[in-house]
Formats: C-alpha cells, sequence, structure tokens
C-alpha cells in the first residue's frame, strides 16, 4: 500500500509542479523518470571550461556576470522539456549572463545548499553571488526571458 501511495506521490509531484527527490529513490518507480546520472570526471571536465566556480558560498560567476542556474536531472520530464529553452536563452543572453546545468543526483550537496526540493528550479544569482529569485517547474520561454531581464536592469 505504501509503494501505491509513494508511486501516486511521485506521479502528482511530476504532473503539477515537476519532479522532486534525487531519482535514487522514490521517483525511481514511475515510468517517465528513469535515472541515467552523469559521472563525476565528466563534472569536472565541464566545470574546467565553465565561467563559473562552486565554492562553500555556493556558484559563483568568475567573468562578472550574473547565473541563470538550472537545477535539473536527466530522469525528470519537465526538465527534458526546459532543456532547448534553456539553450536558446543562453544564446541569446550571451555575454550578458552565464547560464549553468546543475544535474541534482551527480551534485546534491549544492542542491541541498540552494535549498532544491523540487525541480526544475531555475535560480537567477546576481554578479555578487546573491540569489535574485527562483521558479520551480516548467516555465515558458517568454516567462523567463521576462525574468532575466527584469532583473538584468
Amino acid at each position: 500500500m505504501k509503494k501505491v501511495f509513494m508511486t501516486l506521490a511521485a506521479i502528482a509531484a511530476i504532473t503539477f509542479t515537476g519532479c522532486s527527490g534525487n531519482g535514487k529513490n522514490g521517483n525511481q518507480d514511475s515510468a517517465d523518470c528513469k535515472e541515467t546520472s552523469r559521472t563525476e570526471k565528466a563534472l569536472q571536465s565541464e566545470e574546467k571550461k565553465a565561467n563559473y566556480e562552486i565554492t562553500d558560498g555556493g556558484i559563483l560567476s568568475t567573468n562578472g556576470l550574473p547565473v541563470l542556474v538550472d537545477f535539473s536531472a536527466e530522469w525528470c520530464p519537465p526538465c527534458q522539456q526546459l532543456k532547448p529553452i534553456f539553450e536558446s536563452l543562453k544564446n541569446e543572453f550571451a555575454g550578458k549572463v552565464d547560464f549553468i546545468t546543475i544535474n541534482v543526483d551527480s551534485m546534491p550537496d549544492l542542491a541541498r545548499k540552494y535549498k532544491v526540493e523540487n525541480i526544475p528550479a531555475l535560480i537567477f544569482i546576481s554578479r555578487d553571488g546573491e540569489e535574485m529569485y527562483r521558479t520551480i517547474g516548467y516555465q515558458e520561454q517568454s516567462t523567463i526571458k521576462s525574468d532575466i531581464e527584469k532583473y538584468l536592469n
């Protein structure tokens, strides 16, 4: 009975707000949410090329730009829907905002630090490393673009 309830709760979370958990527990029973985490080596390689660094204080830009962080996972359907939108906005705001995707399965400590309980979660971080706003769940491109423009000015 408990497993049935947990499965229904996971489906409800995916349908209404995105995905929650880390893919290794409750949501792995859902047919739509399958875990495929990246290796630590791939993450380290990606970090070396990125314009940000992860410190005890959180995520900081190394080039003085604000950062939009997408906390997501490979097994999360709303996260996958958001991916092309995020890439499109990344190209549109190149040189004005850094866009970072953080896999919550590979970096659970960072997700906890930012109190990410549901994904996708977009967090806009100022040049100084201060959180300016966040959204939870799938968002339309126009909504995200409007938020970025509001906080850039």
